[in-house]
C-alpha cells in the first residue's frame, strides 16, 4: 500500500509538454459504451431432447462479469495510458525558484583562446572544455538540438545542431587568436536561439576562464542577463598560473646601418604565482640566430633585456625574439621587422636659386634621396611621399602650402625650416602655431654675429656624435632674423642665450626650426663640423616618425606609411604571404584601400598565425613592404574571476549556476538531477502494451 502511494504521488508531480492532448481521454467513454450495449443477438440452439439440459451445470453469473470487468480497465486504461503518452509528460527537475520550464534547445559556447592553454592537473584547460561539452551532449535526450559557438564566430556555426553533429564540432575545437568578451558571446547565443529555437527558455552554456579582458564589465552583463533562460557557468581555471612573454621591443639606434653593431632592448612579463629562473631568450634574424641571453622574473614583475647584434645587409629582414617557457606556448615567438638603412626621401623647397648645401650633406650616402624643387614649381604630392621636408629661404608659406604641411606633419615625418632674409611672419606662425618675429637688424651688415654655445652631448640629439667636445673646437657664429615664444627643446643657442636652433612635437612629426637663413651672411654653420651630423640627425629623425617595428592582431586597421609610386600603385591588388613560404596555397588577400599615402589593410584575425608576413603584388609577386603581426597581449595575461567571485557576481541570479567541483565524467549525472526534466513518455507507452496485452490474454485463457 505504501508503495503505491508512493508511485501515485511520483506521478502525480508531472507535468505535460503538450497538455491539449489530454482532450483525447474522452474516448475512454468507448470501451465502456461497448461493454454497456452489447448489440450481439442471441443464438437459438434446438436440441432434440429437453432432458439432456438437467445435466449442464449453472455457470456462476458473478466469475463471467469479473472477467467482462476486467477486460473493460484494461481497455479503458491502455486508452489513458496512451493519450497521456502522446501528451509527452515529465517531471520537472527539483528547484524552488518558480522559472519557465527549459526546453531541449541548448548553446555551448567554448572559449578557445589562447589562455586556456594553462593546464589543471595536468590538461589544458581547454581540453577539459572539449570533455565537459561532450558530456553536456550526452546528457539531453535524442531529440535535442545544439547551437555550438567558440571564438571564431564563424556564420557555419550560426545553426542548431543534431547531437551527432554538435559532438564533431566540439571534437574538432582548436585554439583560435580571437578574443571575445562574454557580452558579445551571450548576444550571438541569444539571437541564434531567438531566430532557429523560438521563445521559451533555453540552456545556455558557458565554458571559459573568465578571464579579464579590455571593454569586458562582467557586474554589467549579469545585471542585463534575461530571466528566462538558464545560464550555467562552468569555470576552468589552472592550478598554477606562469607565463612569461614578450611585452615590446625597441632598437637603441632606430636607424640600422649595415655592419654596425645595434642593440635591441626587449621588455618582458611575467604573468604568474611562482618565480620564473633562467628563461633563455634568443634573437633570430632571417631565421638564423644572432643573439641570446637568460633572464629571471619574480611574479608579476616586468625587465629589460638588452641584445646586441649587427646585419651585414640593407632591406627589409623578418626577426624574432623566442622565449623558452611553459606550459603556455603561443607567446612564446615576438616577430618584428628590421629595416636596414632604408631609403630616406627628404624634399628640399628652396625659393630662388638658394645654397647647395642641403643637397651637398646627403650627397655621400646612398640611402638618402634628395629631391631640389623650387616653390613656385612645387606639387604638393611629392610632400606626402617624402620623409623629410626642408624649407629654405621661403619669404612666405602661402595658404595651399601651409594646408599640404599640415597634412605631412599629421601623417608623421620631419619637418626642418630656415628662414628667408625676409619672411612673412605671420604666415609662418600660421604653420607653426606659435608666435613668430621678423627680427629686420639682421640685415644690417652692422649686425654682429655672435659664437654659438657648444651642444650638450648628452642630449638624445647629439648622442653617439661626439665623444666629446674639444675646448678649442671652433664653434659657428650666427645671427639671427627669426624668434619665436620659448617652446620646444633648444638644441643650440648663441652666446646671449638666444635660442638658434629648437626642436618640438607637432601633430605627429618632428619640427626643427632654425633661427637665421642658411645663408653664410647670416651663419657660418655650413662651414662647421657641426652641420653635418645636425643634418643626418633631422633626416633620420623623419624615418622614425610613424615607422614600427612589429603589429598586433587586436588593432581593427592597419595603417603602413607607403607612398604611391613606391613599387606600386593604388589599383594594385596585394597579398599577403608568409615569409616562410611563399606558396600561393598559403596568400590571402586583405581587404584594403590607399588613402594619404597610406595603405589600410584590414586582417581576417581568425586565419592568420602570427608571424612574418610579405606585402606582394598579385601580379608579378613582387615585394612592397613587410611586416610583423603578433597575437594580443591580453591573452597573454591571465588575471581571471575565482570562483567565489562569479557566485558573489551572479548571487542575485536565480536561473544562472555556477557548476565547480565536479569532473567531467560525473557532470552528466549531476546536470541531470539539477537541471533536466525526466520524460516518462515511454513508460506509459510499455503501460499501453502491457494493458494490451492483458487485455488478450483474459480473453484467450479465461474460458466462461
Amino acid at each position: 500500500m505504501c508503495g503505491f502511494l508512493v508511485v501515485l504521488l511520483y506521478f502525480a508531480a508531472m507535468s505535460f509538454l503538450y497538455p491539449s492532448f489530454l482532450w483525447a481521454l474522452v474516448l475512454v467513454v468507448v470501451p465502456i459504451v461497448i461493454h454497456l450495449f452489447n448489440f450481439q443477438r442471441p443464438k437459438v440452439v434446438y436440441f432434440t431432447n429437453v432432458a439432456f439440459l438437467r445435466e449442464v451445470q449453472l455457470v456462476a453469473n458473478a466469475r463471467n462479469r469479473l472477467k467482462h470487468l476486467l477486460i473493460l480497465l484494461m481497455r479503458c486504461l491502455f486508452v489513458v495510458a496512451l493519450v497521456i503518452a502522446f501528451a509527452q509528460p515529465f517531471i520537472p527537475y527539483d528547484r524552488a525558484d518558480n522559472l519557465p520550464i527549459a526546453s531541449n534547445q541548448a548553446a555551448i559556447y567554448i572559449d578557445n583562446s589562447f589562455s586556456m592553454q594553462n593546464e589543471r592537473d595536468g590538461k589544458k584547460l581547454l581540453d577539459r572544455s572539449v570533455d565537459f561539452a561532450l558530456q553536456i551532449v550526452k546528457g539531453f535526450p535524442q531529440n535535442a538540438r545544439f547551437s555550438v559557438l567558440n571564438n571564431s564566430f564563424e556564420n557555419d556555426l550560426n545553426f542548431l545542431f543534431e547531437p551527432a553533429k554538435a559532438n564533431d564540432l566540439i571534437s574538432k575545437t582548436d585554439y583560435s587568436n580571437v578574443g571575445r568578451t562574454l557580452e558579445s558571446v551571450y548576444e550571438r547565443q541569444k539571437n541564434i536561439l531567438a531566430n532557429l529555437a523560438g521563445g521559451g527558455s533555453h540552456h545556455i552554456f558557458w565554458l571559459t576562464d573568465f578571464q579579464h579582458l579590455p571593454n569586458s564589465n562582467l557586474e554589467k552583463l549579469a545585471a542585463e542577463l534575461d530571466s528566462v533562460n538558464r545560464f550555467y557557468l562552468l569555470p576552468q581555471q589552472a592550478n598554477d598560473v606562469s607565463n612569461v612573454y614578450v611585452d615590446s621591443v625597441w632598437l637603441e639606434n632606430p636607424f640600422v646601418r649595415v655592419n654596425e653593431s645595434n642593440t635591441l632592448r626587449i621588455k618582458l612579463r611575467h604573468f604568474g604565482t611562482e618565480p620564473a629562473t633562467e628563461r633563455l631568450v634568443r634573437l633570430f634574424i632571417e631565421g638564423k640566430q644572432v643573439s641570446g641571453g637568460t633572464i629571471s622574473l619574480q611574479p608579476s614583475e616586468s625587465a629589460e633585456l638588452a641584445l646586441n647584434f649587427a646585419v651585414t645587409s640593407s632591406g627589409q629582414k623578418p626577426c624574432k625574439v623566442v622565449v623558452e617557457d611553459t606550459p603556455v606556448i603561443f607567446d612564446n615567438n615576438y616577430y618584428f621587422t628590421l629595416n636596414v638603412a632604408p631609403q630616406i626621401n627628404i624634399l628640399h623647397i628652396v625659393e630662388g636659386k638658394g645654397s647647395p648645401y642641403v643637397p651637398n650633406v646627403y650627397a655621400n650616402e646612398p640611402f638618402f634621396k634628395v629631391e631640389s624643387v623650387g616653390v613656385g614649381s612645387l606639387d604638393y604630392a611629392r610632400i606626402n611621399a617624402a620623409n623629410v621636408v626642408i624649407l629654405q629661404g621661403l619669404k612666405n608659406i602661402d595658404s595651399s602650402l601651409q594646408t599640404a604641411l599640415r597634412n605631412f606633419l599629421v601623417r608623421g615625418g620631419a619637418l626642418a625650416i630656415f628662414p628667408g632674409q625676409v619672411f612673412d611672419a605671420q604666415s609662418y606662425s600660421a604653420l607653426l602655431g606659435l608666435r613668430v618675429v621678423f627680427m629686420p637688424d639682421a640685415l644690417s651688415t652692422a649686425t654682429p654675429k655672435l659664437s654659438m654655445n657648444p651642444p650638450d652631448l648628452q642630449a638624445p640629439f647629439f648622442k653617439d656624435v661626439f665623444e666629446k667636445i674639444n675646448e678649442q673646437m671652433a664653434m659657428p657664429e650666427a645671427k639671427v632674423n627669426l624668434t619665436w615664444s620659448g617652446t620646444g627643446k633648444e638644441l643650440l643657442s648663441l652666446r646671449n642665450g638666444q635660442p638658434y636652433l629648437t626642436v618640438f612635437e607637432l601633430f605627429n612629426s618632428t619640427v626643427f626650426l632654425f633661427a637665421s637663413p642658411l645663408d653664410l651672411a647670416f651663419t657660418e654653420l655650413p662651414q662647421n663640423a657641426l652641420f653635418v651630423p645636425i643634418m643626418y640627425k633631422i633626416a633620420l629623425a623623419g624615418r622614425r616618425s610613424g615607422e614600427r617595428l612589429a603589429y598586433s592582431f587586436a588593432e581593427p586597421l592597419i595603417a603602413l606609411p607607403l607612398a604611391e609610386g613606391q613599387n606600386f600603385s593604388r589599383n594594385d591588388v596585394l597579398k599577403l604571404v608568409p615569409v616562410d613560404s611563399l606558396s600561393i596555397n598559403r596568400e590571402l588577400i586583405p581587404v584594403q584601400r590607399f588613402a594619404d599615402n597610406q595603405l589600410i589593410i584590414e586582417l581576417p584575425k581568425t586565419e592568420l598565425p602570427a608571424g612574418n608576413y610579405n606585402l606582394v603584388q598579385r601580379k608579378n609577386n613582387n615585394i612592397v613592404a613587410s611586416l610583423a603581426l603578433n597575437y594580443d597581449k591580453a591573452e597573454s595575461q591571465f588575471k581571471t574571476y575565482t570562483i567565489e567571485e562569479l557566485k558573489r557576481i551572479f548571487a542575485g541570479k536565480k536561473n544562472v549556476q555556477v557548476l565547480d567541483e565536479v569532473s567531467a565524467r560525473e557532470f552528466t549525472g549531476a546536470f541531470n538531477v539539477l537541471n533536466l526534466n525526466k520524460p516518462l513518455w515511454r513508460y506509459f507507452i510499455i503501460a499501453a502494451l502491457l494493458f494490451l496485452l492483458i487485455e488478450v490474454l483474459l480473453i484467450r485463457f479465461w474460458k466462461s
